[in-house]
Order: C-alpha cells, then sequence, then structure tokens
C-alpha cells in the first residue's frame, strides 16, 4: 500500500497514522514560576526535610526573606545557591535579625 498522503504509516498495524488533534498542553508551572516559595517549595526543590530548610536558613546559610513571621524564598536564589553561584555575604544579609524586646 502506497500513497503520498502524510498521515499514512505503512509500518503501522492499521496502515494509517493518527496525528494528535491539538498540540500536546504546556508542563504545569509547578517550582518553575516567579512566585515566592515556601520551606515545603524548598525542601523539594533541594531534596532534602522541611527541618533542614528552617534550620539553614535561620542560621543564615539559605538566602530567605521574612514575610511577618513567615519565611519566603525567592526561587531564582535557591536555584542560584544550589548551583553554588551565590556568595556567602548574600546568604547572610537574606536573612534580617531577629529584634530582641
Amino acid at each position: 500500500m502506497r500513497n503520498d498522503d502524510r498521515c499514512i504509516d505503512d509500518d503501522a498495524p492499521t496502515g494509517v497514522f493518527a496525528r494528535p488533534s491539538a498540540p500536546p498542553a504546556p508542563p504545569p508551572r509547578h517550582l518553575t514560576d516567579d512566585r515566592l516559595w515556601d520551606a515545603n517549595d524548598v525542601a523539594k526543590y533541594v531534596k532534602v526535610s522541611r527541618s533542614w530548610v528552617y534550620h539553614r536558613a535561620e542560621a543564615g546559610l539559605l538566602p530567605c526573606i521574612r514575610v511577618g513571621g513567615l519565611l519566603r524564598f525567592d526561587s531564582a536564589a535557591i536555584r542560584a545557591d544550589a548551583r553554588g553561584e551565590l556568595p556567602s555575604s548574600k546568604r547572610a544579609a537574606a536573612v534580617p535579625k531577629k529584634n530582641r524586646g
């Protein structure tokens, strides 16, 4: 069976190749967008426990942002830190000192 139609596949069991009607959906935007991450997101990305994330952030070894009493993390900074691109002075500056009152 020879046909010049590009949708025919002579090697297929049915002899017909069906193209998908719509392009595949893009992958979900999880952990790749520009939103702030929480400790769970960081732990999942770095493949460590959530307590490890909190300990490193409180020690100034992981860049974080304080939002009220919560710790949030800039995804770009976490990626750079994981690749070893973030200098240690930036890590320490990212965690503000607690007010003692």
